[in-house]
């Protein structure tokens, strides 16, 4: 352990003498960062209304993705029903096949006019549109959606504004680690919220309808449940994607050592298991598509932090 009585050590803090502020400053601080942020999102917010159409077809879009998916399933196996005789005498299932053999191209181009009634006309059980089961819940989810959008336009700003208060408080090395890592940590966020978007939710979604019997119960799903649902993986999937940053951290500050992560990966795999079963809708699916990310990050992250094996030595603990 090194403490501040190492000359080495003191002259890092030393070279450098931090501003000081009462905290009344801070507070004063705070609150004109928190007022430019707020700024930047309701300017953001305000230039996204007159785009509701565009925004909610970005939101919805894995459930279009799930429901092409399915979709096509259901073709294929009103094909093999021809195929096998078994339409023959089944006439509904007849008028079914022909109709969407012959829009297929125009419905899984999401260019069919009376969308709506898809269901009856093709004999796919799942609803091609989302539905509002009250009168403000379209405009409710639209204004949520709208509020994520402004927070992604608005993220540069935001993000000065948060990074400029916290500099004022951290030494000149502090803010290096900080621009070092910073990058990696954007980038896995973003990876593991597009994770959740394109394969996560549409692939949870389908199982949900797969295992659903139509005579006895339908698929209907509205846009405030689908809302909380997206948020909920992606947000999920961000979070989850930061595993190898937090392993290198709790490494570079001396925590826990590679061998203790690699001695400790029976516990390490458990905790990951029983992390994806309590974050995610209770079905197998979506918790093994939240674990087998998170067990491929465990496995990058025991590379990442074998490599730095060479600081752990060198790890200080500054004590006062």
């Amino acid at each position: 352990m090194v403490t501040l009585d190492d000359p080495k050590i003191r002259a890092v803090y030393e070279d450098e003498q931090l501003p000081r502020m009462s905290f009344g400053d801070h507070l004063d601080e705070l609150r004109k960062r928190l007022i430019r942020s707020l700024i930047a999102i309701v300017v953001a917010i305000v230039a996204l209304l007159p785009f509701k159409g565009p925004v909610q077809g970005v939101i919805i879009e894995p459930y279009r993705v799930q429901w092409r998916h399915g979709f096509t399933r259901w073709v294929e196996t009103l094909e093999a029903r021809e195929a096998a005789g078994e339409l023959a005498h089944d006439k509904l299932g007849t008028r079914y096949l022909g109709f969407c053999r012959e829009y297929k191209a125009a419905i899984l181009a999401g260019e069919m006019q009376y969308s709506y009634n898809l269901p009856a006309e093709t004999g796919y059980p799942v609803p091609y549109n989302l539905f509002a089961t009250g009168g403000l819940e379209d405009m409710m989810s639209f204004m949520w959606a709208s509020l994520v959008f402004a927070l992604v336009l608005a993220a540069p700003v935001v993000i000065w504004q948060a990074w400029a208060f916290i500099a004022a408080g951290l030494y000149r090395h502090e803010r290096r680690v900080f621009y070092r890592y910073f990058p990696f940590m954007m980038v896995l966020l973003v990876s593991g919220a597009a994770f959740g978007y394109w394969i996560a939710l549409p692939y949870t979604l389908g199982f949900l309808f797969s295992v659903m019997d139509p005579s006895q119960v339908g698929a209907l799903l509205s846009i405030g449940q689908f809302l909380s649902l997206l948020f909920a993986m992606t947000g999920a999937m961000g979070l989850v994607f930061q595993v190898p940053l937090v392993m290198i951290a709790l490494q570079r500050v001396g925590l826990v050592t590679h061998r203790a992560f690699l001695k400790n990966w029976r516990m390490t795999v458990l905790i990951i298991f029983v992390v994806a079963a309590v974050f995610t809708p209770p079905d197998p699916v979506s918790m093994l598509l939240m674990s087998a990310p998170m067990l491929l990050l465990y496995g990058l992250g025991l590379v990442l932090t074998g490599f730095g094996r060479k600081h752990e030595a060198a790890a200080v603990v500054v004590t006062t």
